[in-house]
């Protein structure tokens, strides 16, 4: 039998205390796409909403943020991977706790405006020396 993992278990959370809300993707976003040619967004990913903040309106589908220093509001991180391939999707959307900055983003830094507007995120650097 013949078995694939689609989705990586990375691990963004540098605690347990945090709070999400469940947020929906829109299909259209920008997202990798994996060996079996499905369209995935990464946890780790900043959301921002589509036109508006989802703490405005919470009719809106959220996107990856594409563009860090221009960013006018970012609502959160992505939890976990999430499947787009079929159409929208539900994932739930950090807003508050404490994140590993090396899991988020791809691994590059957090700066600016996008750690500005996550001011409820506290982003811990270089987890792997603390655990040695």
């Amino acid at each position: 039998m013949r078995t694939r993992k689609i989705f990586n278990e990375k691990e963004i959370l540098h605690n347990l205390d945090y709070e999400a809300i469940s947020v929906t993707v829109d299909k259209t976003t920008t997202g990798t796409v994996d060996e079996g040619g499905r369209k995935i967004l990464k946890a780790g990913t900043f959301l921002a909403g589509d036109g508006k903040s989802i703490f405005e309106d919470r009719t809106k589908k959220v996107k990856k943020l594409t563009n860090d220093a221009a960013a006018t509001y970012v609502d959160g991180v992505a939890l976990h991977d999430v499947d787009l391939t079929d159409g929208d999707a539900v994932v739930a959307c950090v807003f508050k706790g404490t994140l590993r900055e090396d899991k988020c983003n791809n691994g590059a830094a957090v700066e600016g405006k996008v750690k500005e507007k996550l001011n409820l995120i506290k982003f811990v650097k270089e987890c792997s020396k603390i655990w040695r």
